[in-house]
């Protein structure tokens, strides 16, 4: 096998397995409730999905813009290499071109969410967790000098916010402080905004300028690409992350 062929099948796994582990985070974060409170498990798969889905979109417009491979030049090393804010603004400026922003319409919406605090305060817990916090335990453990907020706590101030900007959530704890319903509510918005950055980086695949290459991986990211508005939130994902 010669070496652009490997690294071309390479590619393409690794965009594979992106899209897995986010749905897979997406069904773990949707399974969070009554007796089942392991953060750390949606956390470690999503930091890696994300991560993995925006260096290989940043692979496809390297190649495009190129018409060669990246090298590994292209990604910081060590823990900025796990940095998701800095691999969004990446995305942000080496892919959401003048012309697209400019002539597509749903391109500026996308590009202003990329850039939304609802979303930016959950990819920063994200971050920090892929760079340092998922060892937060051990840390403490040994005396090492924390360099981020405990990783549970800090995706849990985001759920609590969500909670306390909406009133019927609100006012159903008060009626029902036992209610199923608030924890699924505020599980779907987590996942909606999520599935929000998703589908902005799969537009990139179709509509974007990131290259006829990466067009041949649709079907990779289709569950993402054609997700309505009024979708977003209510669909069911598997905890396996297995295609459907």
């Amino acid at each position: 096998m010669n070496s652009e062929l490997r690294r071309t099948l390479a590619l393409g796994q690794e965009l594979f397995n992106a899209v897995r582990l986010i749905k897979a985070g997406f069904g773990q974060i949707q399974n969070i409730g009554a007796g089942n409170d392991f953060y750390h498990l949606p956390l470690l798969t999503l930091a890696s999905g994300f991560e993995r889905f925006m260096k290989v979109t940043l692979c496809f417009r390297c190649l495009e813009e190129n018409g060669s491979f990246p090298t590994k030049a292209i990604f910081p090393s060590g823990r900025r290499g796990h940095d998701l804010n800095l691999l969004l603004k990446k995305i942000r400026t080496e892919c959401f071109l003048v012309d697209y922003i400019n002539n597509v319409p749903v391109a500026q919406s996308d590009f202003e969410y990329l850039n939304s605090e609802g979303l930016l305060a959950f990819v920063s817990v994200l971050s920090d967790f892929g760079q340092a916090a998922r060892y937060y335990n051990l840390d403490v453990i040994v005396g090492r000098q924390v360099q981020t907020d405990d990783p549970d706590a800090a995706w849990q101030r985001l759920e609590t916010e969500i909670l306390l900007a909406r009133k019927d959530l609100m006012d159903e704890i008060e009626k029902n402080p036992a209610s199923n319903r608030i924890r699924i509510e505020i599980n779907n918005e987590v996942v909606a905004r999520l599935e929000r950055l998703a589908r902005a980086i799969a537009r990139l695949y179709t509509i974007g300028g990131i290259g006829s290459e990466a067009k041949r991986y649709l079907v990779y990211i289709g569950c993402f690409l054609h997700l309505r508005d009024a979708e977003l939130g209510t669909k069911k994902y598997e905890l396996s992350g297995r295609a459907l």
